[in-house]
């Protein structure tokens, strides 16, 4: 006879498990079969977001707004706003040149919430001329009739860490 090895209940020598406390005297059958084995592999889901969390910390946070220009008609400007980055940007303002003139502003119509771009979203952006500061619209009759009439457009945004920036886009002036 020995002792378990767990609770000192008498046990035959080549006994594998106590029949007092059920435990098994082979220290391997005894770590597997164990709460130990149970407390492993509860670690796992916690490990995998505990790695998760820390991996959304030390990866760089950037914005990376492009603009991509759909139509130019005489008082408007359509055009798609992407962000390829993996953090938020906002669309703050845009404003138009006819051949480098005084710049003038757009009307966005997009809604206050509408104006932040989400990382890996593409939304659509429709910019208008305000009648009583642009009466002739992206391009006065006088600048349609020069030879290389361009229309600039100058977009503003912000990015998550709250760096301006501007990009631009340059269409033909509309002829109507």
């Amino acid at each position: 006879m020995s002792l378990c090895r767990v609770c000192g209940h008498p046990i035959p020598k080549k006994a594998q498990k106590c029949i007092q406390c059920g435990e098994f005297q082979s220290l391997g059958y005894r770590w597997l079969s164990s709460s130990m084995l149970n407390s492993l592999i509860a670690l796992v889901p916690i490990s995998t977001l505990a790695f998760t969390f820390i991996y959304d910390k030390l990866e760089t946070k950037e914005s990376d707004l492009q603009f991509t220009l759909v139509a130019c008609a005489s008082k408007q400007v359509e055009l798609f706003a992407s962000n390829l980055g993996n953090s938020a940007a906002i669309f703050t303002r845009a404003e138009f040149t006819t051949n480098h003139e005084n710049p003038q502003p757009l009307q966005m119509q997009l809604s206050a919430e509408n104006k932040l771009i989400g990382g890996g979203e593409t939304r659509s952006i429709l910019l208008t001329t305000e009648d009583s500061k642009s009466p002739g619209g992206l391009a006065t009759y006088s600048a349609r009739q020069q030879p290389k009439c361009i229309v600039q457009v100058r977009l503003y945004s912000i990015s998550f860490n709250q760096k301006s920036s501007f990009s631009d886009v340059i269409c033909p002036c509309p002829k109507s």
